[in-house]
């Protein structure tokens, strides 16, 4: 046998077992779906979830963008409950970058939802467990949305997602609005936005949902 041949066998046969022995730790508690229903929230909104060829090379990239250290801390947290794994952490005008490179984790969270600017999804198929559904809005809204003094507002160029969103909030009985958005450049996308502007629906969002962002949950909270 050709000994490179034979030396990717060997390699492939060991990160398989490597693969195997990740996925079978894999907690699957309410507490760590949750968590992970949160990931795929943070992701969907400030984040990657990759899969890049290289020649004869895969590579498994996940990557999250928060500006808030409380944000940051909550995904950390639920990177290292779900998947015991520590990402890398360099900052880049005042925005984290936390990276993790790992086939097990983007095999584990595409199972869950789509990512992508235009194609994420909302992880439904996690959202049988008691309190995922408010996780991943949380980890979303976190990423995603502005809190002004009269509204919140959320804004994307996923419409289908921004539609799923939407039908959650009112799912939880808080009242919200779809808006649209046609830019004057053909060659940009149509943007789709969530406003949440009746005092009572934010009050209700608050109690709820909420925010890992300190600055968000600051302005929220003044705003009522």
């Amino acid at each position: 046998m050709d000994l490179s041949l034979r030396n990717s066998k060997v390699a492939k046969a060991r990160w398989m077992k490597i693969r195997a022995i990740e996925t079978a730790h894999i907690p699957n508690t309410d507490e760590a779906l949750r968590w992970k229903a949160a990931l795929c929230g943070f992701l969907a909104g400030d984040g990657s979830v990759k899969k890049r060829e290289a020649g004869s090379f895969s590579h498994y990239d996940i990557k999250f963008y928060p500006d808030d250290g409380m944000m940051l801390s909550a995904y950390l947290y639920a990177i290292q409950l779900v998947y015991s794994k520590t990402p890398t952490i360099t900052v880049e005008d005042n925005v984290f970058h936390a990276r993790l490179a790992s086939r097990t984790v983007y095999e584990d969270l595409t199972k869950s939802a789509e990512f992508g600017i235009h194609t994420w999804t909302v992880s439904r198929k996690l959202f049988h467990i008691p309190g995922a559904r408010e996780a991943w809005l949380r980890a979303f809204f976190s990423a995603e949305a502005y809190v002004g003094p009269n509204s919140i507002k959320l804004q994307t160029v996923n419409k289908n997602g921004i539609l799923e969103v939407s039908g959650l909030l009112t799912e939880l009985g808080i009242d919200n609005r779809v808006y649209y958005y046609v830019p004057k450049n053909p060659k940009h996308s149509q943007v789709s936005i969530i406003h949440i502007t009746k005092k009572e629906a934010r009050r209700i969002f608050l109690d709820k949902i909420g925010f890992w962002h300190t600055k968000k949950t600051a302005a929220l909270k003044k705003a009522l």
